[in-house]
């Protein structure tokens, strides 16, 4: 059956045609849309690699670890993590048993020095003060053996007085000679003792003045980090109660991807991407391979093992990126691409 449709006016469009132009425009803008996005993530995917040499890195400073050589029971802190401090800063109470028994351990060495001094100072008086009398004696013993001596020798003087009188004056000088010698040993001795006993003083006065009660304050003016000792922990000598960030020197350790065309040399110029923020820097440093090894894994810190890390200095009046943010660093190829424009205008004879 065919129906025919008269229009009254030619002019007006036909809406089911309107419709289906306005509809086939509208799904070539999408297809469009979505072959040329497609084409061009393809394009970044694989040609990004081409002009530069990105990978994650990491805000950091350096570090000052805050500790001490006993073993000690936290108390009381004066900080949290995150806080901003001065070099001289409290910032932690420590008791510490093992520094109390280093001390006890002083006091009675001390003690001991000072009676063993106590001691030799009589024994140098006594011999002093009965060295006078013994003398005395011995010079009345010598005067008996010269009358003795002077005797004449029709005189009845029996063997044994004789013996008696030399034996006396040999005692008398044994006695003289013994005291004579404990005063100047007891004199020498009293001198050694003074000057080690001012030695243990002074490392006692040094253990307690290290020390400080207790007192644990910032060596620098930092940022405290997330390593922080709890109240009531019980530490280990050497193991740090505050790690503190050196907020004056901020760096960013670069994990330089193993895929590159180029190695990233001291001196290059590179990008810091932070958000929305390009931040230009500098490689001032590549780390040793004992330093990568040896690199401690920090909150944030991208997945993957890295060969090579770059430290990248920022340019001076640059604002940073807060510490250990994640941040991307971007290194372009422009000596490379200098070169391939250079020969690729030799070649055609352009120049």
């Amino acid at each position: 059956m065919s129906i025919g449709l008269n229009r009254l006016d030619p002019n007006v469009p036909d809406p089911i045609e309107s419709r289906r132009r306005t509809a086939g425009r509208f799904v070539r803008m999408v297809y469009g849309t979505g072959v040329f996005g497609l084409l061009a993530v393809v394009i970044v995917y694989f040609g990004a690699p081409l002009v530069f040499l990105g990978g994650p890195g990491i805000v950091s400073a350096p570090r000052q670890l805050v500790s001490l050589p006993y073993v000690v029971q936290v108390t009381d802190t004066h900080v949290a993590p995150g806080d901003k401090i001065s070099a001289g800063d409290e910032i932690a109470q420590v008791r510490s048993p093992q520094q109390d028994e280093i001390v006890a351990t002083y006091m009675r060495a001390l003690a001991d020095l000072a009676g063993r001094e106590a001691e030799l100072r009589i024994r140098a008086r006594v011999a002093r003060d009965s060295l006078d009398a013994t003398r005395s004696y011995l010079r009345l013993t010598e005067e008996a053996v010269k009358r003795l001596e002077a005797a004449p020798s029709s005189a009845s003087v029996s063997l044994s007085f004789q013996i008696e009188v030399l034996r006396e004056r040999a005692q008398a000088l044994k006695a003289v000679a013994s005291q004579e010698a404990e005063a100047a040993e007891a004199s020498v001795q009293i001198e050694s003792l003074s000057a080690f006993r001012q030695r243990l003083q002074q490392h006692l006065d040094q253990t307690e003045r290290e020390f400080a009660d207790g007192r644990v304050v910032a060596p620098i003016a930092g940022i405290v980090s997330r390593r922080f000792a709890r109240i009531g922990q019980s530490l280990v000598a050497g193991t740090a109660i505050a790690e503190i960030y050196d907020t004056t020197d901020i760096y960013v350790d670069w994990y330089v991807p193993n895929h590159r065309l180029v190695d990233p040399t001291v001196g290059d110029d590179v990008f810091v991407l932070f958000g929305n923020r390009r931040i230009l820097g500098v490689i001032a440093e590549i780390l040793p391979v004992s330093d990568v090894l040896g690199a401690e894994r920090t909150v944030g810190q991208p997945v993957g093992q890295s060969a090579q890390i770059a430290r990248v200095r920022f340019s001076p009046g640059a604002v940073t990126p807060a510490l250990n943010a994640t941040v991307d660093v971007h290194m372009y190829y422009t000596g490379v691409a200098a070169r391939a424009a250079a020969a690729l205008v030799d070649f055609l004879g352009l120049r």
